[in-house]
């Protein structure tokens, strides 16, 4: 497999992520990720409060900005950020970005680093499945911790917040998908479903992992065909820093047999700026940051396919 893909027809592929101007460096390096593998490869980003000159980078690097309204009625919609709206539009991307039969959304604060991951996510979505990563992996430390006192985890207060008490107690043992990366045809019947669930936890409650709870809802409870895809096409370095292949300047699982990462994903506020100590394939550590731009030193030239 190669590293550099060949660009599709226009109405084939869209790449789509979203950013405020807080959020511009990250989404500089998401976009910057995908160029160095695809140049050709249509990109959306949904403008959350961009600036000039930020807008005048993305169009130079060829970017198709929409500026989205409120897609769902919901109380209190009059006083929500405009950041918010990344969670209410995602499901409604066909309609932001039309004539697309296959939609990747990429969180800004992720990157590709290798384009076989985008071929696999869209393989496995098809034309009816929603491809999407689970929050599982042998290596993330969550598996390993003490269980939340009566099974409060996380899912299930998302379940309880978006749908109440009876749906987290059947479904809050389940893993997260992650939405932070997916891919979905525009003819799958998922961006209905996903859309009329989003409604309804927002009629009831708004916080951030609205829309998530909504898909996983989709997924779990109406059985909504999915593939869901190994973590290394949604890396959290939050739960498991990678570690480096110098061979091939590449971040890899920690474990053999050390699959290539394909998206590397800094969720949560410590990851963006941290500093990570990483194993090295060849012996020893290396100490990087695992943002796009500032790890480019280190690998020293821009990844490939594995």
């Amino acid at each position: 497999m190669t590293g550099k893909g060949p660009a599709p027809q226009s109405s084939e592929l869209i790449i789509v992520s979203a950013a405020d101007s807080g959020y511009f460096p990250l989404l500089r390096d998401t976009v910057m990720s995908v160029r160095a593998l695809n140049a050709g490869i249509p990109v959306g980003v949904l403008d959350l409060g961009l600036k000039g000159d930020e807008l005048a980078w993305l169009g130079g690097q060829g970017v198709a900005v929409v500026r989205p309204g409120w897609d769902i009625e919901f109380p209190g919609r009059e006083r929500a950020p405009e950041t918010f709206k990344a969670q209410v539009a995602r499901p409604f991307l066909p309609r932001h970005f039309p004539g697309y039969e296959m939609y990747f959304w990429l969180d800004a604060d992720a990157w590709l680093q290798q384009w076989r991951a985008v071929e696999l996510y869209c393989a496995a979505a098809g034309r009816d499945k929603l491809a999407i990563p689970l929050e599982i992996d042998r290596a993330y430390k969550r598996h390993y911790k003490r269980p939340k006192l009566l099974g409060m985890t996380l899912a299930w207060k998302c379940y309880r917040e978006g749908f109440g008490l009876r749906v987290a107690d059947r479904l809050g043992r389940n893993p997260i998908a992650n939405c932070g990366v997916f891919a979905l045809h525009s003819a799958a019947p998922h961006w209905e479903a996903w859309a009329r669930l989003l409604a309804r936890v927002l009629r009831r409650s708004r916080f951030f992992f609205a829309e998530q709870t909504a898909l996983n809802y989709a997924i779990f409870a109406e059985h909504l065909p999915v593939n869901f895809l190994p973590a290394y096409c949604n890396w959290a370095v939050g739960d498991a820093p990678p570690a480096f292949d110098a061979a091939r300047g590449l971040f890899v699982e920690p474990y053999a047999p050390h699959e290539v990462i394909g998206v590397l994903h800094l969720a949560g506020r410590e990851q963006k700026n941290a500093r990570f100590r990483l194993d090295s394939l060849d012996g020893g550590t290396v100490d990087t940051s695992l943002r796009y731009g500032e790890s480019r030193a280190l690998c020293r030239r821009e990844p490939i396919g594995a």
